[in-house]
C-alpha cells in the first residue's frame, strides 16, 4: 500500500468499528470515516441485497487503498432473527388492551382477517404457534411494544397488547424465555458465509448464538468455502451467557450486542454482565467489540448526551478492544461526526489506563500444548519489556495473529506491528487493541527477515532512526514455526 508517511503513523487503541449503509455509500464517504478514525467496517446482512453489499466492499477497499492501512471488513450474519414482516400500510397501531393475532407470513392462513376479525401482525416466525404458550411475552420494536399471549390461533397465537403504540414494518421480536425451535442457520446466513468468502471478508458475526456448536457450525461452513475469516459470536441470548465458556473457546472473539442482550435479559442487568464480559473475554485472550446505542442520539443530532461519552469511557476503561456504531453511520445525519466524537472520547478514556501491574501473568491455560505456553511466554515479555520503558514497540511476525492477540491483550503502553504474508491477517489483526497490520513480501532466514523488517518500518516512518523495538518471530521461519524468539532491535 502507497500512502503518505504521516497517514502511517496513526496509532489507535481501543479501535472503531462502523456500520456502513446508505448514510455513508460512497468511497469519498468511506474515506472520511477513516481519517475521523475509524478501523474497520460492518456489513449488516439483516438489511440490504447482496449487491449493495458487494458495492460496499469494493469502496471500502477503494478507500483503504487511498488512506494506506489495512481495513478488515465484517459480515454480520442475520441469525434466526424474528421479525415482524411489511405490515400493509407500513404501520400498525396498537392499543393497550386489545387483542390481536400473530401469525406467520409464510403459512398463509389467517394473514388477511374477515368482518369483526382481531387485527393480525404478519411476523417472520415459522414455529411460532409450536413455540409460544399462554403466559409468554411478545416484545417489539426493542421492547418499546409489549403482549402477553391469550392463545393458540391456528398456525399463529392470539395476543393482549399490554404496552402499545405505533409498530412499524420489519421490527424486531423478542420472546424473552422461550426456547425457540428455529435452526441456528438460516438459508440467509448460509448465503452471507458465501458472501464473506467470496469477497474475502475477515470476519464473520453469528447472531443470536445460543451454543458453542452454533460457532463451530459457522466455522465450518467457513472452511468448506475456503475462507479463514475469524469467527465473532454475537451475545444477546440467555442461552449464550450459560454457556459462554465453551463459546469463548469456539470462536476468535464476542461481540457484546446490547439491544437484544436488553431485551432478552432485564435492561438493569446490562452494565454488568458487559463488564463480565470483557473481562471473560481479555482474560482468554479473545477480540471483544461492545455494539448498540453507544451514540444513538447521533442519528439525529450533531454531538452525543454526557451520558453516551459516558458509555463509551467506560467501555473503555473495562478494556473492550472494539466500540461500534451502528445506525450512527449506516443511516444517521451526522455519520463522520459520530466517528470523531467517539475517537476523541476513547482517546481521553485512554489517557487514565495504566499499564497492568501483572504484565506477565499468563493467558494460555496450563493444560495447553507447549508451544502455545511458549508463545504466551514471548508474547508476556514483550509486553513487560515495553512496560519497563526500554522500546518505542512491539514488532510480532505472525502466520495466524495468535501471538499478536496474546501481546494486545497485556495493553502495552506502545504501538504493536503485526507483520505478515497473508493481508487477510493483516487485517484480521486492525481490529485488535493497539494494533497495525503490515505486509511483508519476502521472507528469508531469521536475521535476514529481520533486518528487511528494520528496513520496512524506516522506509515507512513507524519509528525514528536510534528507536528501539521488540521483536517476537518464529524460528526457523522456513518452517513456519509458532513464535519462540525474542530479540531487541534498533532501527
Amino acid at each position: 500500500m502507497n500512502a503518505p508517511v504521516q497517514l502511517r503513523l496513526v496509532y489507535h487503541r481501543t479501535k472503531i468499528l462502523c456500520t456502513v449503509g446508505p448514510a455513508v455509500a460512497s468511497p469519498e464517504k468511506l474515506y472520511q470515516l477513516l481519517t475521523a478514525g475509524a478501523d474497520g467496517f460492518r456489513l449488516n446482512f439483516s438489511h440490504g441485497s447482496e449487491e449493495s453489499h458487494a458495492a460496499y466492499v469494493r469502496w471500502i477497499r477503494e478507500a483503504e487503498q487511498r488512506v494506506g492501512r489495512f481495513v478488515p471488513i465484517m459480515v454480520d450474519l442475520p441469525g434466526p432473527k424474528l421479525r415482524v414482516a411489511t405490515l400493509p400500510q407500513g404501520a400498525l397501531e396498537l392499543r393497550a388492551g386489545e387483542e390481536v393475532v400473530l401469525a406467520d407470513v409464510s403459512q398463509g392462513e389467517g394473514i388477511t382477517p374477515g368482518r369483526g376479525e382481531l387485527s393480525v401482525i404478519p411476523v417472520e416466525y415459522p414455529t411460532i404457534a409450536r413455540d409460544l404458550k399462554v403466559g409468554d411475552s411478545i416484545l417489539l420494536d426493542d421492547g418499546k411494544l409489549r403482549l402477553k399471549v391469550t392463545g393458540k390461533r391456528g398456525k399463529g397465537v392470539r395476543a393482549i397488547v399490554v404496552a402499545g403504540g405505533i409498530l412499524q414494518s420489519r421490527k424486531g421480536i423478542n420472546v424473552p424465555g422461550v426456547q425457540i425451535s428455529l435452526p441456528s442457520i438460516t438459508e440467509r446466513d448460509r448465503r452471507g458465509i458465501e458472501f464473506a468468502a467470496r469477497y474475502a471478508c475477515d470476519y464473520v458475526a453469528v447472531s443470536f448464538v445460543r451454543s458453542a456448536e452454533d460457532v463451530r457450525a459457522v466455522r465450518r461452513l467457513l472452511q468448506e468455502t475456503g475462507s479463514l475469516a475469524w469467527v465473532i459470536a454475537k451475545i444477546e441470548k440467555p442461552e449464550a451467557l450459560a454457556d459462554i465458556e465453551r463459546i469463548l473457546q469456539a470462536a476468535d472473539g464476542i461481540m457484546i450486542a446490547r439491544g437484544d442482550l436488553g431485551v432478552e435479559i432485564p435492561a438493569v442487568q446490562v452494565p454488568l454482565v458487559q463488564k463480565q464480559l470483557i473481562q471473560l473475554a481479555n482474560q482468554r485472550a479473545k477480540l471483544v467489540i461492545t455494539a448498540t446505542q453507544m451514540l444513538e442520539s447521533m442519528v439525529q443530532n450533531p454531538m452525543p448526551t454526557r451520558a453516551e461519552a459516558s458509555d463509551v469511557a467506560n467501555a473503555v476503561l473495562d478494556g473492550t478492544d472494539v466500540v461500534m456504531l451502528s445506525s450512527e453511520t449506516s443511516v444517521g445525519a451526522y455519520p463522520v461526526e459520530a466517528v470523531m466524537y467517539m475517537r476523541s472520547i476513547c482517546q481521553e478514556a485512554e489517557r487514565a489506563l495504566t499499564v497492568h501491574p501483572e504484565v506477565v501473568h499468563t493467558l494460555v491455560g496450563k493444560g495447553e500444548r507447549p508451544e502455545r505456553l511458549t508463545t504466551d511466554a514471548i508474547a508476556a515479555a514483550a509486553a513487560a519489556i515495553a512496560a519497563e520503558g526500554h522500546v518505542q514497540g512491539i514488532v510480532s511476525l505472525t502466520l495466524s495473529g495468535e501471538t499478536v492477540r496474546l501481546i494486545s491483550k497485556r495493553r502495552p503502553p506502545v504501538p504493536i506491528l503485526a507483520v505478515t504474508q497473508n493481508p487477510m491477517v493483516a487485517r484480521n489483526v486492525g481490529l485488535l487493541w493497539g494494533t497495525t497490520g503490515m505486509l511483508l513480501e519476502r521472507v528469508g532466514s531469521t536475521d535476514e527477515t529481520i533486518e528487511e523488517v528494520k528496513q520496512l518500518l524506516r522506509q515507512q516512518g513507524y519509528f525514528m532512526p536510534g528507536e528501539r523495538i521488540v521483536i517476537t518471530i518464529g524460528r526457523p521461519l522456513v518452517a513456519r514455526s509458532r513464535t519462540n524468539m525474542l530479540s531487541i532491535e534498533t532501527i
